[in-house]
């Protein structure tokens, strides 16, 4: 067997595929031996566990994977991922979108999808940088903006508090999200990361083949979500892992290293890897 060691954050509903697998010895089947530890909430600490080599694994958004490159991090893309990015609203926003104050962290991918997926929704919004969500939330209850930027659970809150989705990143063509591994483990494990893969997707499959009500039991059990969370997840499906398109790469780095959020380009060639 295999040892993958991987760090994930309990309250992430993207986690429930790994815990799963874990406890119901599916990661056992594809011969990994996993050391899953949980951090219980989101705790915004940049990934430290990655990029200091004790989590052999990350998953998130695509612009996390190019950051961890700039910090000195020998990383390899080798799946995308199930998109939660949302945009979403207040109770009282406004009809027309047009000049609405947006929470968003200075170094997510909302000007990206800016530039692309919402230039035909959103007229003129003004962008108010709050690094984390809980802030965020807090700012949009207290009036200060409009909408935000967020990720399950987090879209879930703000629904079930009045609020709407303006935008999912479901709708886009593009998927920057992504898994990534640490290089060195990559190359001398390539079959194990194949396997990991293999079995997130069959939990993926066990949940979305699931009743609703199975489901909110997951979340309940495995994320640790109180019923009225758990609830909003009684449809949710996971998109299964498959191979990362290099055009989504070269989008996410030319854009950031057009913003000056990255030095330098990428090999996409080289860093993002098959899955076959």
């Amino acid at each position: 067997m295999v040892k993958i060691n991987l760090n994930l954050i309990k309250k992430n509903p993207l986690s429930l595929t790994s815990i799963l697998a874990d406890k119901q010895g599916i990661f056992k089947k594809y011969n990994i031996d996993m050391n899953l530890y949980l951090d219980e909430d989101f705790f915004f600490k940049g990934n430290v566990e990655f990029l200091e080599g004790r989590s052999d694994a990350m998953m998130g958004d695509t612009t996390f994977f190019f950051y961890m490159l700039e910090k000195g991090k020998k990383a390899v893309i080798t799946s995308n991922l199930t998109r939660t990015i949302n945009l979403v609203g207040g109770e009282d926003l406004p009809k027309d979108l047009n000049g609405i104050r947006v929470g968003v962290n200075r170094s997510g991918l909302f000007r990206l999808f800016l530039e692309n997926d919402l230039k035909d929704i959103i007229k003129n919004p003004k962008i108010v940088w709050i690094n984390n969500t809980y802030d965020r939330i807090q700012a949009l209850e207290s009036g200060e903006i409009d909408a935000l930027v967020a990720i399950e659970p987090f879209v879930s809150k703000v629904v079930n508090n009045g609020g709407s989705i303006i935008w999912d990143s479901r709708n886009s063509d593009k998927n920057l999200v992504m898994w990534c591994f640490d290089e060195d483990f990559y190359n001398n494990n390539k079959e194990a990361v194949k396997n990991f893969h293999k079995a997130l997707n069959e939990a993926a499959e066990l949940i979305n083949n699931s009743s609703s009500e199975e489901k909110v039991n997951y979340f309940m059990e495995y994320c640790g979500f109180p019923k009225e969370v758990a609830e909003s997840f009684k449809n949710f499906n996971f998109e299964i892992n498959g191979d990362y398109r290099k055009e989504d790469f070269n989008l996410c780095q030319e854009w950031m290293h057009r913003e000056g959020e990255i030095k330098r380009l990428y090999d996409a060639t080289s860093l993002v890897k098959d899955l076959k």
